[in-house]
């Protein structure tokens, strides 16, 4: 679960925050909520010592009884791993954001252009936490965790209940599960080119789709691309 903990009093702008992050998140595949505060309360604590969820802090500098540098600093005490943007109407906090060795992320104006630096931010933070995912799974007792971005495709095993996952160094792993429920558990990175297969399309070198060839940037290919599929996965790469 990935949360967002949006700390800011005026009431507009928290709701033009969590547009913007709605809006945003339609583009991954996350299991995501918002939080949302005007000040600190024993609620926003809680979460601050909760280490069980990746966090994004979206903090106002200036809110009642403790200021956004005072909530970050506590944060900071126990979690060094929670990303933390800062919002703040007045540029001359940007010395003390940064110089407080808080390890914020970034410091963003209010302004009519603020929504689209955060927009633009909060795509950043989730490509790089997207990057840094594992599909885990088991496999005969034992536990596996692959990151997304070495998976190169993943084909079903015929006439068998089984998937082999392949992976851009050679490495190919079994695992007792179907296509579809896979692709469920995967991002915006898949795309189903086949009732038989999966393919990560960043990977993706060239589709020849006269002879339904699928060609990744290491060299390895797969032939596991319908007919049904080959239009689609072309317009998905392009607009990827």
């Amino acid at each position: 679960m990935l949360k967002f903990i949006v700390c800011e009093d005026n009431p507009n702008h928290l709701n033009e925050i969590t547009i913007s992050l709605n809006k945003v998140m339609m583009n991954y595949n996350f299991d995501y909520k918002i939080y949302k505060f005007s000040g600190y309360n024993k609620e926003l604590k809680r979460l601050i010592n909760d280490s069980s969820d990746q966090k994004i802090y979206i903090l106002d500098v200036e809110l009642p009884e403790a200021s956004g540098l005072e909530i970050a600093s506590e944060i900071r005490e126990t979690d060094w791993n929670s990303i933390i943007v800062f919002l703040t109407a007045h540029k001359e906090f940007k010395d003390d954001i940064f110089y407080s060795r808080l390890l914020a992320l970034d410091y963003i104006p209010k302004n009519r252009l603020s929504y689209y630096r955060l927009n633009d931010t909060i795509n950043v933070i989730l490509n790089k936490i997207s990057e840094n995912q594992f599909f885990t799974f088991k496999y005969k007792r034992n536990t596996y965790r692959i990151k997304y971005s070495d998976i190169l495709y993943i084909e079903k095993i015929p006439d068998k209940r089984l998937c082999l996952i392949i992976t851009e160094s050679g490495e190919e792993y079994k695992i007792y599960d179907t296509i579809n429920h896979i692709k469920s558990e995967l991002g915006k990175d898949f795309y189903k080119s086949h009732k038989a297969c999966i393919v990560n399309v960043t990977k993706i070198k060239h589709i020849d789709t006269i002879n339904n060839i699928i060609t990744f940037k290491n060299g390895d290919k797969t032939d596991l691309l319908s007919n049904r599929n080959r239009k689609g996965i072309k317009e998905y790469v392009r607009n990827y």
